[in-house]
């Protein structure tokens, strides 16, 4: 039989049981610390996730528990490596750090609205028309910053910030992470990519 522990559960959005799937614990006698680490599933709605548990033997508090609110908590989300952030202007590449913590605290409807924000943005930057955010997508086509794939793509992320912003709704991260992929490959094409062409020029 599984053992059963508390954790919050960031899908239930409350403390629930969890089935103990897997655990390894680490001790050092010199200081009394005792780590110890779980896979654990919610016996609620069957998330995977982990939590580290600590204690020490002179602790008359007990055990303290850290939960990760991310099952792959080791590669949680795809951002832009190092190199291709540091080739963004200052106003991109803020909001994208913003952005960024949005997704790395579970906070899916800032996460949406900052997608969306970032695609405004580089129109801003970009000094590209248009009446409506619609229009300015298709005229980053039109001038060659975006491919056609792309296109109803960036249109989806335009759509998904608006039922963040009016609505209110978050898009599941799952969903959140595709679209934060797209940003990526756009930002790359419009900033990095034309910096590694200078340096490779003969």
């Amino acid at each position: 039989m599984k053992d059963i522990i508390k954790s919050h559960c960031n899908s239930c959005k409350q403390e629930t049981n969890h089935a103990v799937l897997f655990k390894k614990g680490v001790s050092n006698n010199e200081n009394g610390f005792h780590e110890e680490y779980h896979m654990v599933e919610c016996l609620g709605c069957e998330l995977i996730s982990f939590t580290i548990s600590e204690s020490f033997s002179d602790d008359p508090e007990g055990t303290y528990w850290r939960n990760f609110p991310d099952p792959l908590f080791w590669n949680v989300y795809d951002f832009l490596k190092e190199d291709a952030f540091d080739s963004l202007p200052v106003m991109i590449s803020d909001l994208y750090e913003e952005v960024s913590n949005a997704f790395k605290t579970d906070s899916a409807v800032l996460a949406g609205i900052g997608l969306r924000t970032l695609i405004e943005a580089v129109c801003l930057q970009q000094k590209i028309e248009g009446k409506n955010l619609k229009e300015k997508i298709k005229n980053l086509h039109s001038q060659g910053l975006i491919s056609k794939a792309e296109l109803p793509i960036l249109d989806k992320l335009r759509l998904i910030g608006n039922v963040s912003a009016h609505q209110i709704k978050s898009i599941s991260l799952d969903k959140l992470q595709y679209a934060l992929s797209i940003i990526n490959h756009v930002l790359q094409s419009i900033y990095h990519l034309p910096q590694i062409d200078k340096k490779m020029k003969i």
